[in-house]
């Protein structure tokens, strides 16, 4: 009874109709048949809204007062979590899926021992058909929309963003000109940020972690490549704009480490937790055991440094190529399916080849990266970091926008001294 009730408390909640209506729940698997009438208006309400509102509970009572009473539904007046609405509609689908297949099993055993011979193909046609119709009833649908129902669901989300301030949705990069112009890194997106060995990548990935922690997200770093330590060290230096090379050394000045000292104080109590460094045994970095382990945190953001770390579950002899394909595209789909969508940023090596190409053309592009197509066929983003001799000692780097599925292709001169918390896009530039 408890899925149902949370069902119940859904009608009223706008983002639980979301889920409610993305997924899509078959009128027969709600046990009270009176009770489909009711669920079926409030999905209506939400979708003429514009995706916006839900029906208020005194508007439910109103509209359907006598048939609640005739059910014994009273509608419950809670909060709901996500995660409580997408669990009922799962236990719902299941009870029904259980309910029809018991009889499905009777029916089809019961018409196979009756049947004449030359009947037996055509009962096996028609028992397919039936276990088809009970697939097709329970399916989630947040993955096919038709016809106009789909169109009209793109307009109300266009207007949504068009009435709503240009805000981040999903993991910022930490570099306001960038976030700016992605709009975060959606829900869903696999953004790769590709560069040369010694390049800055793990300091990119340490810098997107902590702008993610600032903004109380809970977040998840898996450094494959560097120790735990090292990175939190990194961390306490980009935070508080000490230079690392001195605080390795131990020879910072004293208003250095006081000023790690004081941000730990006056931030203890709101970031006390929400952000997990983790380097995970070798064994333990296929890209199911990495999401898996992310999900249990309940992250909202992850970054992996760095891809040639991910292991292949069963890589077997197969060429370097089908591996980074193989798991490309393994993280993408672990983190667009699923109740719990998530942005990932995954650092990428660009090899001496790739470098000197990108050198000769003046800057990064697809063909530059190592296993490209695998890549960008599962990527939303590619960023790509550029560092000449000159950057490199003026302090400063290229970023670019080497492919995108959503925006279009910007880049940045940027000052980059992220030893001591310096990752800052100064302007735009044209390559």
């Amino acid at each position: 009874m408890h899925a149902e009730t949370v069902l119940y408390a859904s009608l009223t909640d706008v983002e639980a109709l979301e889920q409610l209506s993305d997924i899509g729940l078959a009128p027969e698997c709600i046990p009270l048949a009176g009770m489909r009438d009711v669920v079926e208006y409030a999905v209506g309400y939400f979708r003429r809204s514009g995706r916006a509102k839900a029906p208020s509970r005194e508007l439910l009572v109103e509209q359907w007062g006598h048939r609640l009473e005739q059910c014994g539904v009273e509608l419950p007046d809670e909060d709901l979590q996500i995660d409580e609405v997408y669990t009922a509609i799962e236990y719902l689908q299941a009870q029904h899926a259980l309910v029809v297949s018991q009889a499905l099993l009777r029916e089809t055993a019961v018409d196979m021992a009756q049947a004449e011979p030359h009947e037996l193909v055509d009962r096996v046609h028609a028992a397919a058909s039936q276990w088809h119709g009970l697939s097709m009833t329970l399916r989630d649908r947040s993955a096919e929309v038709e016809g106009i129902q789909g169109l009209t669901d793109s307009v109300a989300r266009y207007e949504q963003r068009a009435a709503a301030p240009k805000v981040l949705s999903g993991m910022a990069l930490g570099i306001p000109a960038v976030d700016r112009h992605t709009l975060g890194i959606h829900e869903g997106e696999l953004a790769s940020y590709a560069a040369g060995a010694k390049a800055g990548k793990s300091w990119s990935a340490s810098n997107v972690a902590r702008a993610e922690w600032q903004r109380q997200r809970e977040t998840v770093l898996y450094t494959l490549e560097n120790s735990v330590k090292m990175t939190y060290d990194r961390l306490a230096c980009q935070t508080c704009g000490v230079d690392y090379r001195r605080y390795q050394k131990g020879e910072c000045i004293p208003e250095e480490i006081e000023r790690v000292k004081e941000w730990l104080h006056e931030n203890e109590a709101d970031l006390r937790d929400g952000l997990h460094v983790i380097s995970p045994s070798p064994g333990r970095r296929t890209p199911a055991a990495l999401i898996n382990q992310a999900h249990s945190y309940n992250a909202k953001s992850v970054i992996i440094d760095q891809l040639s770390h991910v292991e292949h579950p069963d890589p077997g002899r197969k060429p370097r190529h089908e591996v980074v394909r193989d798991i490309v595209v393994e993280l993408a789909n672990l983190i667009s399916t699923g109740r719990q969508l998530l942005p990932l940023l995954l650092n990428v090596q660009v090899n001496r080849e790739g470098i000197a190409a990108a050198s000769k053309a003046g800057r990064l592009e697809i063909t530059h990266l190592a296993e490209s197509a695998e890549i960008e066929r599962g990527s939303s983003w590619v960023f790509g970091l550029m560092r000449s001799d000159a950057e490199v000692t003026a302090g400063m780097a290229t970023l670019q926008t080497v492919a995108s599925r959503r925006m279009d292709l910007k880049h940045w001169a940027c000052a980059w001294e992220p030893w001591y918390g310096v990752q800052e896009a100064l302007r735009e530039v044209t390559l």
